[in-house]
């Protein structure tokens, strides 16, 4: 987490600011560096520092003290905002790709979302793509049931005893604007429905 309003560095930003190569300042001066001065917590690749407290340890003054209250401007991480949002990281980025979430924005290579974008994530009902999570039933649900298979299941009962008209696949396929096709699979279905009653 970025806290809002505070600059920040990399290893090679602190390098800059005590005038030596990077490749000096981890040899040298990174071990009692890192020591005093504590990454930005949830930055990881590359490890960020906030600039003031760097700057301070640099011309050895008292560190200040970061911000504790959250603020809706804080600036978090994918993993960080999917936990605030109560999602996984890889659906905030998928979120963002698809336009469902603000874009973020790039800090020292990588997408950061403040954590109002996160909060406002995390109100809005996730849009789950097949399977509930926690669903018991390992089966695939089944084909909803046809309403017209019923309805036509009566009609040959009627039919049967002399209370109604036969039922034909052309005149089924007229009724409800099918195929004759598939008013004969209606037809053979609604059979096998009476069949089994």
């Amino acid at each position: 987490m970025i806290p809002h309003g505070r600059p920040t560095l990399d290893l090679a930003g602190v390098a800059e600011r005590a005038g030596v190569s990077l490749s000096t300042w981890r040899r040298q001066h990174h071990a009692a560096f890192a020591a005093a001065v504590q990454h930005l917590p949830g930055s990881a690749r590359p490890l960020l520092y906030d600039a003031a407290q760097a700057e301070a340890h640099l011309a050895g003054r008292p560190l200040p003290a970061l911000p504790t209250e959250p603020h809706p401007e804080d600036l978090l991480t994918d993993a960080e905002t999917g936990q605030v949002a109560g999602v996984a990281a890889s659906t905030v980025r998928a979120d963002a790709v698809n336009g469902l979430i603000e874009p973020g924005v790039e800090r020292h290579g990588r997408r950061w979302w403040t954590r109002a974008q996160a909060e406002a994530r995390a109100s809005r009902p996730t849009q789950y793509k097949g399977r509930t999570p926690g669903a018991r039933n390992k089966q695939p649900a089944g084909p909803r049931p046809d309403p017209r298979v019923d309805a036509v299941a009566l009609e040959l009962a009627q039919a049967a005893t002399g209370q109604g008209p036969a039922v034909t696949a052309a005149e089924l396929a007229d009724r409800y604007g099918t195929s004759t096709r598939t008013a004969e699979r209606i037809l053979t279905r609604a059979r096998a429905l009476l069949a089994g009653a």
